[in-house]
């Protein structure tokens, strides 16, 4: 059975303060972030690569060395667009940045020998994000 409730209003046909809706306001902020995840208390294991951007870095490149087994922890807000993660020969990802912290693990066998790699992080314009990657423990 389907049950559906409405209710509504009648509109005054009549030109008037109340049937106008006020425009936006071009000085109007926009809604302040929430603060970033400090990734450090997140992530257990060696650190090995770590950066923090408070909004006006849109682009980034790290070096790292790693192998094929280790943990990706990302944290963005501030911005409603995506956050692109991507490291050289292993890995990479899209992550709407609204939807906070996130880790993701990669942890393939044998493991292989650390080898030097490029992470490179791409973000929305006016976004705040941090980038943490960890060996395993």
């Amino acid at each position: 059975m389907l049950l559906l409730t409405a209710c509504s209003e009648r509109l005054s046909a009549e030109p008037g303060p109340s049937a106008q809706v006020p425009a936006p306001s071009p000085s109007a902020s926009p809604p302040s972030a929430r603060p970033l995840v400090d990734l450090r208390k997140k992530v257990k294991g060696k650190v090995l690569l770590h950066h923090v951007a408070d909004g006006g870095e849109d682009e980034w490149a790290g070096e790292l060395k790693v192998g094929n087994s280790y943990k990706i922890a990302v944290d963005c807000a501030g911005s409603q667009g995506k956050l692109a993660i991507v490291i050289s020969e292993g890995f990479q990802t899209l992550r709407q940045c609204a939807a906070g912290y996130t880790t993701f693990t990669l942890d393939n066998y044998p493991v292989s020998k650390p080898k030097p790699r490029t992470l490179t992080v791409k973000a929305p314009s006016g976004a705040s994000w941090a980038v943490l990657v960890a060996r395993l423990s």
